[in-house]
């Protein structure tokens, strides 16, 4: 294993949280701004973790339940371990993006504890739609990764140098593409949460520490996934190509959540089938033909 304790890595790691927020309150301004809203300040996050790690926990069960109160720590130390790999590759040996794809799975698996140990039943129908999309999209993402260390003959992040491989790796990335969606909960794929229909889901019966955690690892993971799509399809030429390839995507997610209207259920486990044989056919494609 090979750590690089950096003074830059350390850097990235002590502002993944502000930047992860910022992202959040960029895209709740430009979503407001495209629907011809107003929309909350760029920095209203800040605001609302901060209040929310000053408050006490309004739910009497959180002091019997232990694990209602560990869930959101394990959540969010997964979710920012996951930034170890991805960009930079902090944390790296061969074959280190096995563990990689474990704990993303790991993760969204905590999600659906945190969900599922909650007495509401909207947490209930969210972990219920979280299990039912996880068949689905974390095959499609375990695919894709492989699919791209495959075709690249890496066994390793910190080895990853190729670029535009989104052109080279069409359906497989089309495929992530939408996985991505489902992890950061954008339209139309947010079905998981869907506040108008169940609340948030996971997130009712949550207050004080463990809903700022999870309101954290959620934002956290926006931005990952943000990286990591970029990381992929464009490649990491130089930061400062890196940062405003980020800045692109970070507009087109956003773009997506304030046009698109949301998915049933049905339609988007229908679609994550549909994905799924595409990231199939680009990972036999690879193995077995050359065109």
């Amino acid at each position: 294993m090979i750590l690089e304790p950096s003074i830059f890595n350390l850097l990235f790691l002590i502002l993944i949280i502000p930047i992860s927020l910022l992202f959040e309150g960029i895209r709740r301004k430009l979503t407001a701004r495209i629907q011809n809203r107003i929309g909350p300040p760029v920095w209203q996050p800040f605001y609302d973790v901060m209040k929310l790690i000053k408050k006490k926990d309004s739910d009497s069960r959180a002091g019997e339940n232990i694990l209602f109160q560990i869930i959101p720590i394990l959540y969010f130390i997964t979710t920012f371990v996951l930034f170890l790999f991805i960009p930079f590759s902090i944390v790296s040996f061969e074959y280190d993006f096995i563990l990689f794809v474990y704990i993303v799975i790991l993760s969204g698996a905590l999600y659906i504890v945190a969900g599922s140990i909650s007495n509401s039943p909207f947490s209930s129908i969210g972990a219920m739609r979280e299990t039912i999309l996880m068949v689905c999209y974390e095959i499609i993402f375990v695919i894709a990764i492989f699919t791209y260390m495959i075709y690249t003959s890496n066994t390793s992040f910190a080895d990853f140098q190729q670029r535009f491989l989104f052109w080279k790796l069409p359906l497989v990335s089309f495929s992530l593409f939408f996985v991505a969606l489902v992890e950061m909960r954008i339209t139309p794929m947010d079905t998981v949460e869907a506040y108008t229909e169940i609340a948030g889901s996971v997130e009712t019966e949550y207050s004080g520490k463990g809903l700022a955690l999870i309101g954290m690892s959620k934002y956290m993971k926006f931005t990952f996934f943000i990286l990591l799509t970029n990381f992929l399809f464009f490649g990491f030429q130089n930061l400062f190509w890196f940062v405003g390839a980020t800045l692109a995507m970070l507009f087109m997610y956003i773009f997506l959540q304030a046009t698109t209207c949301r998915y049933r259920l049905d339609q988007t486990f229908n679609l994550l089938l549909f994905l799924l044989f595409f990231s199939v056919v680009d990972l036999i494609r690879i193995n077995y033909f050359v065109w």
